[in-house]
């Protein structure tokens, strides 16, 4: 669709794709987004290219978008995409690419993958990304989505899902096309481009229009070379270089018809005028009805505007015949451009419109055999279209409630939308009894949230607080109040808790409700985040409240501001369990995710960082499972710092890919990226960490205190880039109120001020400047309350940054890692509290410290084996690359076989042996080879060759066998 019939130009293009499919050929996976305005040939680039690598084995499936929005549309073009691959692969493909995946969820997208009775939970995304992955397994694949600017979330959730988890080894490319020239203000492909664009393996390539001489090219290649000059000329005159609009004008031309006017209207309408008169008004009622039509209704409807059986037979073929439409094997007519949608339904007047609008609305009503959804879907559209309000609501609201059966959440989002907007245009009795306009709102702004429209869903709750009187009805007053309140909070738009005070006014004359319950929660959750010692009473008042009201709700609110003023207790942990409890029995997602935070909070309270992720990963995979991805996404960056620094980096890229893979325009957004940006400072991957930030940036530009965000991932990066004032800079703007909200955190801080400051101190000339800087970072800190504070005994991360500061700040004020036994302390510490990261670090600073005092080297070269043991493990290439460097330089192998101590006492045949020579005899006596020593000591195989040779002479051995047959004997140990 879209593209015109013959290649010419684009050779550069075609060489961009070509080495992305060929890349994919050999194991690097990418996706190329190709954008340009409509008709400019997007398609028929990639057709070209693809069909090529087809005929070379690389395997090509094609997901076309269409233009349309019921809730029986989710997922339809990877549904397109799976048939086309079903009905090419055999048995045993089928099989191994299917196995173990939940068939019941598949088949709902792909019918023909099985009759949907089977398994039916799991998550769809993560399954359909599994199968998409199985199939490049066994042969080079090209997925190809065409019009990506029609995809249903869904859809473009999963796009990015599988570009987000792009891995070495995967023959995979994804080719995705889309109309960038009709994305409207808003528009949703904009924030999704913006996010997956700045994935690693992702290219862009945009099509310009083509130039003079290409478009006498196209259209010498259509009309014959006779003239091809002058009318290749006029054509790119009114076309533009559009290669549609240039063959639409072209044919017109040759033809002899109509050439219409410059622009795209014309040049549209010139091929419809060119229809019969009953074709042409054929064209015009499949335009109105918005979607593909089945060819029966089609023409169906055209005999109930007055066309006879006989005139309306040939319409469909002559349609397709004249390059304007196509036929699906199914037997649905659609346009073969959908601009010639748009611009036929603006032939129509708006009396014409809605009586056609009218006509469909009949026919579905009569349809009652159509997909439940689908047909609500259709009636909503088309009753809306045909001014019939009161049906149009009715029929919104029902669609909803089929969207939401079917967890298509933007599709239940924009049906309840319509409805709320026909509020006004809605008679009482189209109302019905049993609808109010405030709750209509509240469920809006509830679906809002759920598809990920976080501005609509803050606009709609304040439009409905609006609406309410709060002294003729303050509870409904204060409910409202307080899911919006809690719903700034959540999304990331208050700095920290805080509550409206008029909430407490709003229910002081209902002292047992559950309003009253909450807001005194939300009262001693301000005053604990505030430092205030009225937190504990107010919480208790809270509890008692909640319990006579008996609501699951308030009781959730309650025990979790009770958890929080005692949250390093184990009553707290208590209180915190049973919130999760009542929050769940709620049935209120978002109440979920407030209360895990508690709960998380609390077992972080008593050391146990590890369970308090397991918590809150458990928590947002059950949200998932639901669809309900954009209330969970406030777990998402506290999930990801947790499992960061756990060295739990797998399940950390895993959970970031959830998040990186929607479009997230809340501050929980960046907070997201600065995570992601964090993780991949640690990996050494600093270009991405610096594409992360400035999209945190674009996100959230506030330098938020709750929760670490922003300031220590910024700092943590900053260190990593090597601009350590810059790190500096960052931590003592932030230190003096992070210290107020979470003392801890601003511990962790000053950690990595300290280091900052110790790297700058080795720098030239740097030493009084960076002590200076850590002097005035621990001022800006503050006594108030102690640094790494006494804690519980089994909370062992703060002895953990306690034991890392008091080492780093002695390395900046040594100017140098100078105290061995500090970083042994840090070392242990590390491994108690599970921070496998800060261990590596540490070890290597141990390793320096031990070489730089003339330490002992065995405890040295074990301290650099485990730095680059577990830097290895983790994947953590800049504590990697350091350790082998030191090793390199000190002449210390980081394998276990070799020799343990290079000065420990030799037999009297070997004492004129240098050091370099026992350390090579050590490693001829377990039978390494010549390159395997050479790896290992960092030196040429020529330079091993003349070591043994060195060897052989001093010792009078005739071979290395001999040699170290030798060095056995005389020393068996």
């Amino acid at each position: 669709m879209g593209s015109w019939t013959v290649m010419v130009g684009r050779d550069a293009e075609q060489r961009a794709l070509a080495a992305a499919i060929e890349a994919a050929r050999t194991g690097t996976p990418s996706a190329v987004l190709v954008g340009g305005e409509a008709g400019v040939g997007k398609t028929r680039l990639v057709t070209e290219v693809t069909a090529a690598f087809e005929q070379r084995g690389v395997r090509v499936l094609w997901g076309r978008c269409l233009r349309f929005g019921s809730a029986e549309s989710s997922l339809q073009p990877i549904g397109r995409l799976l048939t086309q691959w079903f009905r090419q692969a055999d048995v045993a493909e089928r099989e191994r690419v299917l196995h173990g995946l939940p068939i019941g969820r598949l088949a709902q997208i792909a019918p023909v993958l099985g009759d949907g009775a089977g398994e039916a939970s799991g998550q769809l995304i993560p399954a359909l990304a599994t199968v998409l992955e199985r199939i490049s397994e066994a042969q080079p694949s090209a997925v190809i989505i065409d019009d990506l600017q029609w995809a249903d979330t869904t859809s473009l959730d999963l796009l990015a899902y599988i570009v987000a988890g792009f891995g070495r080894g995967q023959d995979l490319v994804v080719l995705a096309t889309y109309r960038d020239s009709d994305l409207h203000e808003g528009h949703r492909l904009h924030g999704w481009l913006a996010d997956v664009r700045r994935l690693p393996l992702v290219a862009e390539l945009h099509l310009e229009p083509l130039g003079l001489q290409d478009t006498e090219d196209l259209v010498a290649a259509l009309c014959g070379q006779e003239g091809a000059v002058a009318r290749g000329a006029a054509v790119f005159e009114r076309s533009g270089g559009n290669p549609y609009l240039t063959e639409l004008l072209a044919l017109a031309s040759s033809a002899g018809g109509h050439q219409g006017a410059a622009g795209l209207r014309d040049a549209l309408l010139a091929s419809w005028h060119r229809l019969s008169p009953p074709a042409r008004e054929m064209a015009q009622l499949l335009a109105v009805g918005g979607r593909p039509v089945d060819r029966v209704i089609l023409e169906h409807l055209a005999v109930v505007k007055g066309l006879s059986l006989e005139s309306i037979r040939g319409c469909v073929p002559e349609i397709v015949g004249a390059g304007l439409g196509t036929v699906t094997p199914s037997g649905q007519v659609w346009f073969r451009h959908p601009l010639l949608s748009e611009v036929l339904v603006s032939t129509l007047s708006q009396g014409e419109l809605r009586e056609v609008h009218g006509e469909y609305a009949r026919l579905w009503a009569a349809a009652s055999n159509a997909a439940p959804a689908g047909r609500a879907a259709h009636l909503a559209l088309h009753h809306a279209g045909a001014h019939h309000f009161d049906e149009a609501f009715e029929w919104s609201l029902r669609a909803a409630d089929a969207a939401a059966g079917l967890f298509a959440w933007p599709e239940e989002f924009e049906h309840l939308h319509r409805a709320c907007q026909l509020w006004t245009r809605v008679s009482a009795a189209g109302r019905g009894t049993g609808v109010e306009r405030v709750p209509l709102l509240g469920r809006t702004s509830d679906s809002a949230i759920r598809a990920g429209e976080y501005h609509l869903a803050l606009q709609l709750r304040e439009a409905a607080l609006r609406l309410v009187d709060r002294r003729a009805t303050p509870l409904v007053a204060a409910r409202l109040q307080i899911n919006l309140d809690l719903f700034r909070r959540w999304c990331g738009l208050s700095a920290m808790p805080m509550m409206e005070p008029e909430l407490l006014s709003l229910t002081e004359r209902f002292p047992h409700s559950p309003e009253r319950a909450i807001a005194l929660s939300q009262l001693a959750i301000s005053e604990v985040w505030a430092g205030q010692p009225t937190a504990a009473h107010h919480a208790d008042e809270a509890v008692l409240v909640a319990r006579r009201s008996g609501s699951d709700e308030a009781l959730s609110w309650a025990l979790g501001a009770r958890s929080q003023t005692r949250w390093e207790e184990p009553a707290g942990l208590d209180d915190a369990e049973r919130a999760m409890v009542h929050a769940r029995a709620s049935g209120d997602h978002i109440l979920v995710t407030e209360a895990v935070g508690y709960w998380a909070n609390c077992l972080l309270g008593v050391g146990q960082r590890a369970a308090a992720a397991d918590r809150m990963s458990e928590v947002f995979r059950g949200l998932m499972a639901t669809g309900s991805f954009y209330e969970a996404v406030d777990l998402l960056p506290s999930i990801g710092q947790h499992l960061t620094e756990l060295g739990r980096w797998s399940e950390a890229r895993d959970l970031l890919r959830e998040g990186l893979s929607r479009r997230i325009t809340s501050s929980r957004g960046g907070d997201l990226r600065r995570v992601a940006a964090d993780l991949a400072a640690r990996t050494g991957d600093l270009a991405a960490a610096r594409q992360h930030l400035a999209r945190a940036r674009e996100l959230s530009s506030q330098r938020r205190l709750l929760g670490g965000f922003v300031i220590a991932p910024e700092a943590r990066v900053a260190v990593a880039q090597g601009d350590q004032v810059q790190a500096l800079s960052i931590i003592a703007e932030g230190i003096p109120a992070m210290r107020t909200v979470d003392a801890d955190s601003a511990d962790e801080l000053l950690v990595w001020a300290a280091r900052a400051a110790a790297d700058l101190a080795t720098r030239p000339g740097e030493h009084v400047n960076a002590v200076g800087w850590l002097e005035k970072i621990e001022r800006l800190r503050g006594r108030t309350p102690p640094p790494f504070g006494p804690r519980r005994p089994e909370n062992a991360f703060i002895e953990a940054w306690a034991r890392l500061y008091a080492a780093e700040a002695e390395r900046c004020r040594d100017g140098g890692p100078r105290r061995p036994e500090l970083w042994t302390d840090a070392v242990a510490a590390c491994a108690r509290a599970g921070l496998p990261w800060e261990q590596a670090l540490a070890s290597y600073r141990l390793a320096q410290s031990l070489l730089s005092t003339k330490g002992n080297r065995t405890q040295a070269a074990s301290a650099l084996r485990e730095a680059a043991r577990i830097a290895g493990e983790l994947g953590a290439a800049p504590i990697l690359a350091d350790t082998a460097s030191l090793a390199a330089q000190s002449h210390i192998s980081l394998t276990e076989h070799a020799p343990a101590d290079p000065e420990a006492k030799l037999p009297e045949v070997f004492i004129g042996l240098t050091r370099r020579e026992r350390e090579v005899l050590g490693h001829l006596v377990v039978g390494r080879t010549y390159a395997e020593i050479a790896r290992d000591l960092f030196i040429s195989d020529k330079t091993v060759s003349v070591h043994v040779s060195n060897l052989l002479r001093k010792t009078g051995t005739s071979s290395r066998i001999e040699l170290a047959d030798l060095s056995r004997r005389l020393d068996p140990e």
